[in-house]
């Protein structure tokens, strides 16, 4: 079975990117939203306390209601590690179970360097 191929918005890519980078020193998460191969959007999730559940919780419900109301879906996430973490790591890899789809990290490193910012976790 082959993986969906998806074409990503400049402002689906520039978003996740501009998250990160005004907040270096933290973690930050967010959620891609669009239909079956359309990404439209992403959206901020959080860049503090990124373990505390009540906050993604909250934060995964009212994504969910904005994405319904414009006729959307999530369909990945994204996540940046404010230290040195291989892959989605333990909160990424709960917010993927929670909303299914694809998730992306961004490389710092990469991203610094001016080159592609995204590696993708299926």
């Amino acid at each position: 079975m082959s993986s969906p191929n998806y074409t990503l918005s400049a402002r689906a890519y520039a978003l996740p990117v501009l998250h990160a980078a005004a907040h270096p020193s933290s973690t930050t998460t967010g959620l891609f939203l669009g239909s079956t191969t359309q990404i439209t959007e992403a959206i901020p999730l959080q860049h503090i306390n990124t373990t505390l559940s009540p906050y993604t919780e909250l934060g995964l419900e009212l994504a969910t209601t904005y994405a319904e109301g414009k006729g959307l879906k999530i369909v990945g996430m994204y996540i940046a590690h404010e230290a040195d973490v291989k892959g989605l790591g333990r909160i990424g890899e709960r917010i993927l179970a929670k909303v299914g789809g694809f998730g992306v990290v961004i490389n710092n490193e990469r991203l610094g360097a001016g080159e592609g910012a995204f590696d993708v976790r299926l």
